[in-house]
């Protein structure tokens, strides 16, 4: 084997400095220097890292989705505000990518799940400390710009191969017969104009302003997937078709997020900062249920993997041969349907719900307190101490919120096969 394929690929496209270069080969990269943007769709899976500067370059947010799904890493020096507008769109962050003021020798980084590393002008500071706490990561030593730069690229391509790669091979090829596909889109904003404080200290009050009305965006789309297998199912009633060995399966993958609108005001705290800090979300609840004609037969997630600190990791790993008709049926076909995916949630935990028609997906809050073990809110532990936090003013004592909550970006993921006979089912969301 020769020793360029045990080697990170990294593709530079733009100018970049001979320091820069030699120290990316110095960290093992195999660098390859470009004049234009390689097509993503042909080289992502053999790209570690796309490397672009200067403001004449830029990519679709198709191009980001292929390769962040392929594991690649993006280091963006100096790009331009429409580039960032771009990435800003395509991770769905909560992170104000657009108003990054990025220094011109290190690097964005953006990467698989939409983990976005931003380095910004105090990440290096004269005397080679640590940045302040509020800023991310970056290397305690003395080093020179360039140098750190690759020291966060490859921490980035660490952190982006040990994630789970996303696979979705669920379309037979043109000329199977017995496959339907189709997405369900249940998308709305919620605004809350009820303000548990007003600026002049009123409890429970309504607003009109909207500096204080809070938004949420709900962008929950469920794609179905049915295979007709076993026999062929045209012209057949559901008996006959059962008869002859048939079976229909339909795969729902649920997927989307929840998160506070861009548009939306910030969260209030109340006239003194502390005393009410809302919203929140606590919970998110998605699902697929069956009538009776149609029987669940798996799930998943079904329980978090790994922790890392407060981030909960998931993971979904769907296979199975189906066993369909091409060639207008003369033929027997073996499709291998699969989907792969993995998550992570940050304070929040994924349970199910299961009864004999389906599952429900439910996301709860789980940092200062335990939504899951008291749902209704029947204790005091959300706010006792939870949320809340008992501190000194003035010489007393108050219960003020503490402001480390969460982004309110919740992703939604999960995935459940049902099986019935060929007619017409009802399934709720």
């Amino acid at each position: 084997m020769s020793d360029s394929l045990t080697k990170p690929h990294i593709a530079l496209v733009g100018t970049y400095s001979d320091g820069f270069v030699k120290a990316l080969q110095v960290d093992n990269f195999d660098v390859e220097q470009c004049s234009t943007i390689p097509d993503p769709k042909t080289c992502a899976s053999a790209l570690t890292v796309l490397a672009l500067t200067d403001r004449d370059h830029t990519l679709s947010e198709d191009d980001i989705d292929v390769l962040l799904r392929a594991r690649t890493v993006l280091a963006l020096f100096r790009p331009s505000r429409a580039l960032l507008e771009t990435v800003h769109k395509a991770t769905n962050t909560p992170i104000d990518i657009p108003s990054l003021e990025l220094a011109d020798e290190l690097p964005l980084l953006v990467y698989i799940e939409a983990k976005v590393h931003e380095l910004v002008k105090s990440a290096l500071e004269k005397d080679g400390k640590a940045p302040p706490g509020e800023s991310f990561s970056v290397s305690t030593a003395a080093v020179e710009p360039h140098e750190q730069a690759v020291l966060s690229i490859s921490r980035a391509v660490s952190a982006a191969q040990s994630l789970r790669a996303f696979v979705s091979n669920l379309d037979p090829p043109t000329g199977v017969i017995g496959f339907k596909k189709g997405t369900l889109d249940n998308t709305t904003r919620i605004t809350i104009t009820w303000l548990a404080w007003r600026r002049d200290g009123q409890y429970s009050a309504t607003t009109t302003d909207p500096a204080y009305i809070q938004k949420y965006d709900l962008n929950w789309y469920t794609d179905f997937y049915s295979y007709a297998t076993g026999t062929d199912c045209r012209g057949k009633t559901a008996s006959e078709f059962t008869n002859a060995g048939g079976v229909v399966y339909t795969l729902a993958i649920d997927r989307g997020s929840l998160r506070r609108s861009s548009d939306g005001a910030p969260r209030f705290l109340g006239p003194t900062s502390g005393y009410c800090g809302y919203y929140f979300v606590d919970c998110l609840r998605t699902g697929n249920h069956a009538g009776s004609s149609m029987r669940m037969l798996s799930y998943q997630p079904r329980g978090s993997d790994s922790q890392s600190g407060t981030t909960y990791n998931y993971s979904i790993d769907f296979q199975q041969d189906m066993q369909m008709f091409n060639n207008n049926g003369n033929s027997t076909y073996t499709f291998k349907a699969q989907y792969s995916n993995g998550f992570g949630l940050d304070r929040f935990q994924q349970h199910q719900l299961q009864d004999s028609a389906g599952v429900d997906f439910s996301v709860d809050y789980k940092d200062y307190y335990d939504h899951w073990v008291d749902p209704e809110f029947n204790t005091q532990t959300w706010w006792n101490p939870g949320v809340y936090e008992k501190v000194n003013r003035e010489g007393w004592e108050h219960w003020i919120v503490r402001e480390y909550l969460p982004a309110d970006n919740i992703p939604i993921n999960g995935l459940t096969l049902f099986s019935s006979s060929v007619g017409k089912h009802t399934l709720s969301l």
